[in-house]
């Protein structure tokens, strides 16, 4: 009998944002984004949505699982700089009972750090996420990985 306990979310959420941030693209159609901004001497650092060869820069909405079961709506960012980014909005999980596709989402507010700058295959990537509020909290890190 499965359980829909709060440490089932839990490890089920981390399992998925392990995926995604592990998951940064490399062999991206879009621009190498490594280069500094006009009038800037520091690179942008982006988040990996989705996994697989989508990135975005100060989004409103972060996808760190590739199957949606976590997804954070309504980012209003206090920080977004080369070594971290901190904000606020709305965590949607899925309860996956009786099974993800049929699940129910919970919804909390939550606060997101992003962390551990890294360039990956001529861009630079948050590789760390931390998701965190009153009910619901969940970590993931990967330093790199391999270029295809």
């Amino acid at each position: 009998m499965r359980s829909s306990s709060l440490p089932s979310l839990v490890g089920t959420a981390t399992g998925l944002l392990v995926v995604a941030v592990t998951a940064v693209a490399c062999g991206s159609s879009a621009p190498n984004h490594a280069r500094a901004d006009a009038g800037s001497s520091t690179p942008k650092v982006y988040f990996a949505q989705y996994g697989a060869d989508t990135h975005a820069y100060r989004p409103s909405r972060l996808n760190p699982s590739v199957d949606g079961s976590l997804y954070v709506s309504g980012m209003r960012w206090r920080v977004w700089n080369d070594r971290e980014a901190v904000g606020a909005g709305v965590a949607h999980v899925n309860d996956c009972d009786p099974d993800c596709a049929d699940g129910h989402y919970a919804t909390h507010p939550v606060t997101v750090r992003l962390a551990g700058p890294r360039e990956l295959c001529g861009s630079r990537f948050f590789t760390s996420i931390s998701v965190e509020g009153p009910g619901y909290h969940t970590f993931a890190h990967r330093p790199g990985v391999g270029c295809g």
